[in-house]
């Protein structure tokens, strides 16, 4: 199959040139974003270099051996640079050696006029930059759920090419007008250079927009102030988790907890609303240190919470207890405040949880009016024959 060159050339610039505008505007969209930001430049940087590349077709050759190639490996330093802001990583200064090495290289009549080890330099220096961008993913890939595979196939076809590059392409100049080497091989250099600016940058748009989207849900079910879970991220929580063990045998027994902090509208009215809402967030602490493996929090408005817990009755009544004695001992700033606990225990196969929170509020309305500071039971309905422990 022969490629025409200078035809797969013009795809390419046009290629970059449209996708540099569509991430200039997606940029923008994005409020100035600093991932789209680089792959901005990444786009455009490449556009510069394809675009001097051209000149080597008019007998000219440092604009497009020196300087081409040396914009080229910005853009990739640019690209490991959006992957790195990403992940919040500092940018440092290796992403720009590249582009230096070459620079300097240049310099040296041994490289500059020899384009099969140009070829080798360029495909190891792209290799090390892909392979970098490729560790960077693989080390983050928990904050990436849907994308990492489509990045990472990308990027391992990327980084492959080039490995092939260095056995196949010989860099013998041919005299048909081209781009990138004007060798046999360039052809398949400009068509596979087309396919990944391509998937690039449809795959950092994605990256991006699942991050948007993961940080979006997190918002909507954790509570602004303590940053703990709120009432609709437990609620889904337990009804995902009564779901996965309806037909476990024995059946599964778990523990709806409820708290409310004692007198808390006197602790706004003497501290103030600043020094409440500390009171709130050390409580939280306290509780998401003491809370057991499997279990779940949340705050539910004001100064009430509630807690799922896996277990019977027993180990629930000593959670509870540890909870309450480590916040009357907790003081923060020197504010002495206390909690009140009710809690309900049930088969999940049995009740649902806002039935078993209903029976917690009953008994955390006992807990409170026999004097607060108090941890109380409801003594939910069981099988015959069978303790909820």
């Amino acid at each position: 199959m022969t490629l025409d060159i200078y035809t797969l050339f013009v795809c390419e610039l046009f290629v970059l040139g449209f996708l540099s505008i569509i991430m200039v505007f997606a940029w923008i969209g994005a409020q100035y974003h600093p991932v789209l930001g680089f792959t901005t430049l990444t786009l455009i940087l490449a556009f510069l270099s394809v675009l001097l590349s051209s000149l080597r077709s008019s007998g000219l050759q440092f604009m497009p051996i020196a300087v081409g190639n040396v914009t080229m490996l910005l853009a990739y330093g640019c690209l490991l640079n959006a992957f790195r802001m990403f992940f919040a990583k500092p940018l440092g200064y290796g992403w720009c050696m590249g582009a230096l090495l070459w620079a300097l290289l240049c310099v040296i009549p041994a490289f500059y006029y020899q384009p099969p080890v140009r070829v080798l330099v360029m495909c190891l220096l792209c290799i090390l930059y892909t392979g970098a961008i490729i560790q960077l993913l693989h080390r983050g890939r928990v904050a990436l759920r849907a994308t990492f595979w489509p990045a990472q196939v990308l990027l391992c076809i990327h980084l492959l090419f080039h490995v092939a590059r260095v056995w196949l392409d010989n860099a013998v100049p041919i005299t048909t007008p081209g781009a990138i080497g004007g060798s046999n091989f360039s052809g398949y250099v400009i068509l596979e250079s087309i396919f990944f600016v391509i998937g690039l940058s449809f795959t950092l748009l994605a990256i991006v927009n699942e991050r948007a989207q993961i940080a979006h849900k997190n918002a909507s079910l954790h509570d602004p102030l303590t940053l703990v879970w709120n009432r609709r991220a437990l609620f889904e929580q337990a009804d995902q988790l009564i779901l996965r063990h309806a037909r476990r045998t024995p059946p599964f027994i778990y523990t709806a907890v409820l708290f409310d902090l004692d007198h808390f509208k006197s602790i706004n009215d003497r501290y103030g609303h600043q020094q409440g809402d500390r009171v709130l967030i050390d409580f939280c602490a306290v509780v998401n240190r003491l809370i057991p493996s499997g279990g779940h929090f949340a705050r539910l408005g004001g100064e009430e919470f509630a807690a799922l817990l896996p277990g019977g009755g027993e180990d629930a009544q000593r959670v509870c207890e540890r909870i309450r004695e480590e916040t009357q001992r907790s003081e923060p700033d020197n504010i002495l405040y206390t909690v009140s606990i009710g809690f309900a225990t049930a088969h999940a196969t049995e009740q649902r949880f806002t039935v078993l929170l209903a029976w917690a509020d009953e008994a955390l309305y006992r807990a409170k009016a026999s004097g607060r500071n108090r941890t109380e039971r409801h003594a939910a309905p069981t099988r015959p024959g069978e303790t909820a422990t």
